[in-house]
């Protein structure tokens, strides 16, 4: 396709990939006798995406799944997390116009900048009281985020081999989850004895802005997609240098795909929920209770990703068979834990408990929904990435089509959690809107999962020659 003279250009030759960052990586023999450097191969690239992920929103997400971005109430992160995810909207939207003139590498160090700002705000907030660096942290982190989200999950889909896809989506999202591991465990040692509804220790906080600040440095360690090295010798063709705004044009052709727009409910879904349940957690336990969950669902999450991308990758299984079974496994499961979230909040309207683990079974059926809302939460996130990369007609397609499902998500999360910022709100009503949006995102979901391994993901190794 021919650029536009208004169109901003990018061309290999640009700095990033004058840079040396591969000078002494090992190599090993590939196909045709031509040495193959370890460093650039698909699986030390993902993992270098997966430690910017530990460190930017994996920590974030620590933050978040203890409740109330660790605070006391629920109500200032709630606020807060709506103004992130609604510009993340629209910088998602734009990820893939952004790096086709920035490249990968830089997309992903720009987006890694704006997390550390956001949780120093939080401490400023648990210091003085002051809310503005709060409002300032969330605009850092909802303009820089949006790219991150949008150029992560898109290596983590085209860098490897479609068929080790499911694998690859599980090393990076584990690397998210290790950093929920390594904030739940910091937290849990920080606040064994908490056993009493209040803010996470200010260490903690401080501990997750210096980690923070590493992650645009290890970004620089990425390198393009026409740089990486598969073990066949296939090129990674991910790249169209076609000039920003006709990037643009190609996304908004993208969209109004059929097959992409049956997805976006549930990419609403995927994302609109989890406030809900993190208001759930901070209103209703310790913080000892919250420290644990967080720890817990992160370590779950990494197991439960890698037995559904092993599933996925698993070609005993015809595509079809695999699309469909873990759909609606996935769903059918989540419904199950929107009727007992049901049954738990209305018995908590007249009275509101402080759960702490030695309360035993009224302590076990709140925590234990908490889990299992995020052992689904996880999982579903691999599945729909899986999902959505099966409808990509050609490898330069999987930037547009992680940004528009991390817009989506992104635009779910700003609704959620701005349902979730009032005081006067009760948890009923974003509940009720919860379980509502699954039973449409379980419907019209299913008409596109119904067609992948039939009419779509059926040439992708023709399209990776």
């Amino acid at each position: 396709m021919s650029t536009s003279p208004t169109s901003l250009e990018r061309t290999p030759s640009s700095l990033d990939e004058k840079l040396p960052i591969e000078a002494g990586a090992p190599a090993v023999e590939a196909q045709g006798g031509q040495k193959r450097s370890w460093y650039r191969s698909p699986l030390c690239q993902v993992n270098i995406v997966g430690a910017c992920a530990f460190l930017s929103p994996g920590l974030w997400n620590s933050m978040n799944s203890l409740g109330a971005g660790g605070g006391q109430e629920p109500w200032l992160a709630n606020a807060a997390n709506s103004i992130v995810f609604g510009l993340m909207v629209l910088t998602c939207l734009l990820g893939s116009s952004i790096t086709t003139v920035t490249g990968y590498r830089w997309a992903l160090c720009l987006g890694a900048m704006g997390y550390a700002p956001y949780a120093g705000g939080l401490v400023y907030n648990l210091n003085t009281g002051a809310t503005w660096l709060v409002y300032l942290g969330s605009v850092t982190c909802g303009l820089s985020a949006g790219l991150f989200w949008s150029v992560e999950g898109a290596i983590a889909l085209g860098y490897p081999d479609p068929s080790q896809r499911g694998i690859f989506l599980a090393i990076w999202l584990a690397w998210r989850n290790a950093g929920q591991i390594l904030g739940g465990a910091i937290n849990l040692g920080l606040n064994a004895k908490g056993n009493k509804i209040g803010a996470i220790s200010q260490v903690t906080y401080y501990v997750f802005i210096a980690l923070q600040c590493v992650a645009p440095l290890v970004a620089m360690f990425l390198v393009n997609p026409s740089q990486v090295q598969r073990k066949d010798g296939k090129p990674v063709k991910m790249e169209e240098h076609i000039g920003f705004l006709n990037e643009m044009r190609e996304m908004w052709a993208l969209m109004c795909r059929r097959e992409v727009l049956w997805l976006l409910p549930i990419s609403l879904y995927a994302q609109w929920t989890s406030p809900y349940i993190n208001s759930f957690l901070s209103l209703y336990f310790t913080v000892r209770a919250r420290a644990l969950g967080s720890l817990v669902i992160a370590i779950l999450g990494v197991v439960f990703n890698f037995a559904l991308g092993a599933f996925l990758d698993n070609e005993r299984f015809t595509k079809k068979f695999r699309a469909r079974a873990s759909y609606l496994m996935i769903m059918v499961s989540l419904g199950g834990v929107w009727i007992w979230a049901t049954v738990i909040q209305l018995r908590f309207l007249d009275h509101k408990p402080r759960l702490d683990w030695t309360d035993g079974q009224r302590f076990a059926e709140a925590w234990m929904l908490y889990v299992l809302f995020y052992i689904t939460y996880f999982t579903l996130q691999n599945n729909l990435y899986w999902v959505i990369a099966s409808t990509a007609r050609a490898p330069h397609e999987l930037i547009r089509l992680s940004s528009f499902l991390r817009g989506a998500e992104s635009a779910g999360s700003a609704c959620g959690y701005a349902l979730t910022a009032s005081k006067n709100l009760p948890l009923t009503v974003p509940l009720s809107i919860d379980f509502a949006l699954w039973g449409v995102a379980i419907t019209t979901a299913w008409m596109t999962v119904k067609e992948v391994g039939v009419s779509l993901g059926i040439r992708e190794a023709e399209e990776e020659e």
